[in-house]
């Protein structure tokens, strides 16, 4: 399935993060194509942020574990049951 996916992040934003599609991007019909199509984009966005930290180590502007293990405690801390 092909996927498109922006995500806008303004950190002076009341909302600091927007994410969407563009609209002649063709939206899921079913529930069962929203779940693949999350799930994909999902994967998309981990994949993005893995090219970020290499690009961040390759350029010498942080340690690759060190991100690694600061993105992982970052999104437990988010998404932990309160």
């Amino acid at each position: 399935m092909k996927t498109k996916i922006f995500l806008d992040i303004d950190t002076e934003r009341t909302q600091p993060i927007q994410i969407g599609k563009p609209e002649e991007f063709n939206k899921a019909t079913t529930p069962e194509e929203a779940k693949e199509m999350i799930n994909i984009d999902i994967a998309c966005v981990c994949e993005a942020l893995c090219t970020l930290i290499h690009m961040a180590d390759q350029s010498k502007y942080g340690d690759k574990e060190q991100l690694i293990k600061a993105s992982i405690e970052h999104l437990n801390n988010m998404l932990a049951p309160k």
